[in-house]
């Protein structure tokens, strides 16, 4: 028996990964692959877990994704279990995760192009565009995430970088326009007393990342209705507005790669 109990404790401690994995592997509602591990778990290896109910066995049982990554090559993936993709898993450990988390190239969506106009939109709109769909990527959100901020951003400004005569300090910082929305500036028209600075909100970059941090901390934003998702971020004063963008939204985050 205790022989029999050494053997057990060794099999915990030293095959933590194989353990964690019983549950399977998923894809979570930011099409990133993953697996079924437990919340802390998740955490623990610097993954994010969607609380989606998307795998087998009780709520702390969550889909773990680990989000993306370049190989040993510069070559953009996600990292992911290596028996999900269907591409070149790279083992030299570019992603977090137990060993089996790979940077995975080559079956994916490829990376947005800098050549030409994103479908319906000008030339400064889709640099913005690509600008959000690489932070987009960043944070982990998917293509439904990019659609969100493309409904917002087109509302909001029309993607384009606003200054506001109201915050002359915005008037300092590369602008496509201007706008009169209260103290709104930039892209999505943040302010910057709610949401940082005035430099940050005009960087599109930036205020693209604070865009996408308040929307992950919306309870179900991936289930909600594009619009609604936006609204929730925004709390604008016309809540309906943002829906009738869906439709290009969708055709510029899928031609964006993502």
């Amino acid at each position: 028996m205790q022989f029999k109990s050494f053997s057990y404790l060794f099999l915990l401690t030293a095959l933590p990964s194989a353990l964690a994995q019983s549950f399977g592997t998923c894809t979570a509602t930011n099409q990133l692959a993953g697996e079924c591990i437990k919340t802390s778990t998740c955490s623990d290896q610097g993954g994010v877990s969607d609380p989606a109910n998307l795998c087998p066995g009780d709520d702390t049982i969550q889909c773990c994704t680990y989000g993306t990554c370049k190989n040993g090559a510069g070559v953009a993936g996600t990292c992911q279990p290596t028996s999900t993709c269907k591409g070149t898993p790279d083992p030299g450990n570019h992603c977090p995760g137990p060993q089996n988390i790979q940077c995975c190239t080559g079956n994916g969506p490829n990376p947005p192009s800098d050549g030409g106009n994103l479908p319906g939109l000008d030339a400064t709109q889709s640099r913005h565009a690509r600008t959000i769909i690489a932070v987009a990527r960043e944070y982990g959100v998917g293509n439904r995430g990019c659609q969100v901020s493309i409904v917002t951003a087109m509302q909001e400004s029309r993607i384009r970088v606003l200054a506001n005569p109201s915050v002359p300090d915005s008037n300092k910082y590369p602008h496509d326009g201007t706008g009169s929305d209260h103290d709104s500036v930039g892209i999505f028209q943040q302010r910057p007393q709610f949401w940082g600075t005035v430099k940050d909100c005009m960087d599109p970059k930036t205020s693209a990342g604070k865009f996408f941090t308040a929307l992950k901390k919306v309870n179900g934003w991936e289930r909600m209705e594009i619009g609604r998702a936006a609204q929730s971020v925004q709390r604008s004063a016309f809540p309906d507005a943002y829906t009738k963008h869906t439709p290009l939204a969708k055709g510029v985050c899928e031609a964006g790669g993502i």
